[in-house]
């Protein structure tokens, strides 16, 4: 096997006029880099230079490996300075996945800390549920996911990591016939359109629980859509109630986009979950993002 020193040692003395030159620009002394030559010619079992006196000439092989270390050296600086820029946070590419509920709650607020710190770093983000998702986790084209992980949980190869749950909450636009209701008869909210993004089976579950207690069949969504901005404006131009993460609805609140109702809904709540596969290394820029999103609880508070 080639010693990399070795190489930079022959480049050395090929590229100076004398050993001694040669040997003061690696910071060695002439009788070292002259023993450091002669073992690399040991181990090729080929002679580098025509000795000549106190000149050494380079052979035709001599000639061939300097081509070869050149181009060699010159890779490995590359290289080098790449895991440098690599380690500093200063290039690389990350693609992640996050569900709707994530991509207008925590996201916007992580990108903010993000992007303008590390502009050469390319950050894809794919927005889906979750189990549109996850076959891309999978197959190792997404870093990590943070969505709702429900049906995750069977998955042994994945690490799931849990953040901060979030009660959900029903929203109209000002002005709407219920928005001055405190707690509604239930056949005046069934006689309006209900919409929202939520799939998780345990949504399911209580739809159907919330419909056989009313002594009706289950109660289901008249529109679902991954895209909460499609969801408001549905709901600003008509009598639609949005279902959400009430974080998310709130924010549209103080818009005064929507109007989110004290109505008690005693349903799951909104449990986002950071999944990435078990064992597998992570960029520094993925693993600075996924610091971010696990903390982003504690910064929001501080910015609050």
């Amino acid at each position: 096997m080639v010693d990399l020193r070795h190489i930079r040692h022959l480049l050395a003395v090929a590229s100076h006029p004398t050993v001694q030159a040669a040997a003061e620009s690696l910071h060695l002394t002439q009788p070292a880099l002259t023993k450091s030559i002669a073992r690399f010619e040991d181990e090729l079992g080929a002679k580098l230079f025509d000795r000549s006196g106190s000149r050494l000439v380079l052979t035709e092989l001599g000639e061939r490996v300097v081509a070869r270390g050149q181009d060699l050296v010159r890779r490995v600086r590359d290289l080098e300075d790449e895991v440098q820029l690599w380690k500093g946070l200063e290039t690389g590419e990350v693609s992640i996945g996050v569900d709707p509920e994530t991509e207008l709650g925590l996201l916007p607020d992580v990108l903010e800390r993000f992007v303008p710190r590390h502009p050469h770093i390319h950050l894809t983000v794919h927005s889906g549920q979750t189990e549109t998702l996850l076959p891309s986790l999978l197959t190792g084209d997404l870093h990590f996911l943070v969505a709702d992980a429900e049906i995750a949980v069977d998955h042994d190869e994945l690490e799931i990591q849990f953040l901060s749950p979030d009660s959900i909450a029903a929203a109209l636009r000002p002005g709407h016939p219920l928005a001055k209701d405190k707690v509604p008869r239930p056949d005046a909210v069934r006689d309006c359109p209900r919409i929202g993004a939520f799939t998780a089976p345990r949504f399911e579950r209580w739809r159907m629980e919330s419909g056989r207690s009313e002594g009706r069949g289950p109660v289901t969504p008249s529109f679902v859509c991954d895209n909460y901005e499609v969801l408001v404006r549905l709901a600003e131009s008509s009598d639609a109630i949005v279902f959400g993460p009430r974080t998310l609805l709130e924010a549209y609140a103080r818009e005064e986009r929507l109007r989110v109702m004290p109505w008690p809904l005693e349903g799951p709540q909104v449990q986002p979950a950071l999944i990435r596969m078990k064992r597998k290394f992570m960029s520094p820029a993925a693993a600075q993002l996924i610091s971010l999103f696990l903390n982003g609880k504690k910064w929001r508070k501080r910015c609050g």
